[in-house]
């Protein structure tokens, strides 16, 4: 046991130094709340109200088992419900929150959970090691439909349970109200990280059944904010949990406006009605050389890769190998980074970011080269080109801008685009359903590197789990199931970057960038930090407003 909590502290000091050190080599300003400001007061208070920007849109379902894990929910449902641990992304360590210690069989196949007593849901009552049972076994329940399902697979029993053998799911036992007992199938050490996720956040059964469907517009969970309201298309409000076990929030209310234009936030925020918000790739520049604001800047490289995907379950020039390698050489990843993102984002050099445990500067990549992109498609029979039609929104990062600049650079090889534009939740809708041919896309936010490989590259998630692309090689199921299972980190780290390397070759994906994420906030704001795995995901029980600097 002594040996495992050493590697597992080995694990979180490696991605703590890697994360500390990129945040300060990019980051203006590491948290928000320091330098400027001299007049404010140093202690945090109470009250008060922070306004933000949801530049997504509207997240049409806020019960985590129905949604993927996507930035557009999660943002909002990290703050209503109450996983068993969090994860802080900051200083890459596990934290007790419903749990307030877990353990770990020397085998790496038990997990046992000691809850909090006196943990609240929104409605007054307490959660309970059974609470965890129903939810868990909610996401997996057919009937929910949940795409995140196959994450919890792993679990003893899970298969059976989903199959209908079984009426429970054996591996998730309780002990007692305040012991629960997770048995896994095998080792799998991306399972903290799972138990880390809004989705396995325990919801309250009387209310889930009360509300049914409208659990996902009225959610109740455990977390330190309430859900308030929601005006469909414009904002969905929170209110601070006062009976939350961990303290009362410094904030009364947050507010997120749902603000897809960019424009709009940018009145919005100069007219100091938002208080933070995500810049875009045309506000970076502006913002970071305002003499006013360029100290109220966070920014941080996140753990996103955008991309192009190709549906491999469609058929097209595409399925063949020779077509996706073509693209990946045909675009000049670099210049569009610069001319079109203002050079907020730094080039894909792989899959993985240089932020997380694995990253490999050698993997098999892409660099411009439009003639052997010709011989390639040559090569594949597609000599005089075709018609390739992409989905995409307005999103100025990886949206119709990108996919107007990289249409350009297809056409030189023959290669005729067809956009289609939609709104980011139509996008998410039709990219879970396999609707499309190829999709402009950001992917990532997981800390773990074979999650990150696995979620979107397994076959075991093909759809709405994550590996929306269908992509399909049986080696690299085997790399990532045995890098999953390995206790030896150095092992762990060669299967993942072989994998990454065979994915890299089969080119899903036109690799594009990794994105430099970056907050501005007005001056009262306090306590934002520069989160890697996506800086939307706040810990807002440490942000607080400084009513004397309005």
């Amino acid at each position: 046991m002594k040996g495992k909590i050493y590697r597992i502290f080995l694990v979180v000091m490696t991605i703590m130094m890697i994360l500390s050190a990129c945040s300060n080599s990019s980051s203006s300003n590491s948290t928000s709340g320091g330098s400027d400001s001299s007049e404010s007061n140093t202690k945090p208070t109470y009250g008060g109200k922070l306004v933000r920007a949801a530049i997504y849109g509207d997240p049409q379902n806020l019960d985590p088992a129905i949604r993927a894990h996507g930035t557009s929910t999660s943002m909002i449902t990290w703050n209503i419900f109450e996983p068993l641990i969090r994860f802080d992304a900051v200083k890459g360590v596990f934290n007790p929150a419903n749990a307030e210690s877990w353990k770990i069989s020397d085998d790496g196949l038990v997990y046992t959970f000691k809850l909090r007593k006196g943990v609240l849901f929104h409605n007054g009552r307490e959660v309970t090691a059974e609470d965890f049972k129903y939810s868990l076994e909610r996401v997996l329940n057919p009937k929910t439909a949940s795409p995140n399902a196959g994450s919890l697979t792993i679990i003893k029993g899970a298969q059976e349970f989903i199959d209908g053998k079984s009426k429970e799911v054996s591996g998730i036992k309780v002990i007692d109200p305040y012991n629960l007992e997770i048995t896994l199938t095998k080792p799998d050490n991306t399972f903290l990280t799972i138990m880390s996720l809004p989705y396995a956040a325990a919801v309250p059964k009387e209310v889930v059944e009360e509300k049914g469907e409208k659990f996902g517009q009225e959610p109740v969970g455990a977390g330190p904010f309430k859900f308030k309201s929601w005006i469909r298309d414009s904002e969905i409000v929170l209110e601070g949990n006062k009976e939350y076990y961990g303290g009362r929030p410094y904030l009364d209310e947050v507010v997120y406006k749902i603000m897809t234009d960019q424009s709009t936030r940018d009145n919005a925020f100069a007219s100091k009605q938002l208080d933070m918000m995500v810049l875009g790739d045309a506000q970076y520049p502006k913002y970071k050389n305002d003499p006013t604001f360029k100290n109220q800047i966070i920014e941080v490289p996140e753990l996103f890769t955008r991309n192009l995907k190709f549906n491999l379950k469609k058929k097209g020039p595409w399925q063949d190998v020779r077509v996706r390698q073509a693209i990946n050489y045909a675009i000049d990843r670099d210049s569009i980074i610069k001319a079109v993102l203002q050079g907020k984002a730094y080039p894909a050099v792989g899959i993985l970011p240089p932020t997380i445990k694995g990253y490999n500067k050698n993997v098999t990549t892409y660099k411009y080269n439009p003639e052997k992109a010709k011989e390639l498609l040559k090569e594949a029979g597609y000599e005089d080109g075709f018609t390739l039609k992409i989905l995409t929104t307005d999103h100025p990062a990886f949206g119709l801008p990108a996919v107007e600049a990289l249409s350009g650079y297809l056409e030189k090889v023959g290669i005729k685009v067809k956009i289609e534009q939609v709104d980011f939740a139509s996008l998410l809708d039709r990219v879970n359903a396999g609707d499309f041919d190829a999709a402009m896309y950001s992917n990532g936010g997981q800390t773990h590197p074979v999650e990150y490989l696995t979620r979107y590259f397994h076959s075991k998630y093909f759809g709405a789990s994550g590996n929306t692309g269908y992509y399909k090689n049986e080696k690299v199921d085997a790399l990532l199931d045995e890098a999953a299972q390995t206790t030896d980190e150095d092992k762990m780290i060669s299967l993942v970057q072989q994998a990454e390397d065979l994915i890299m070759k089969d080119a899903p994906w036109w690799f594009f960038n990794y994105n430099k994420a970056v907050i501005v906030h007005q001056p009262w704001v306090k306590g934002l930090q520069p989160v890697p795995t996506d800086i939307d995901y706040q810990d807002l029980t440490k942000v607080w407003i400084d009513e004397k600097m309005k």
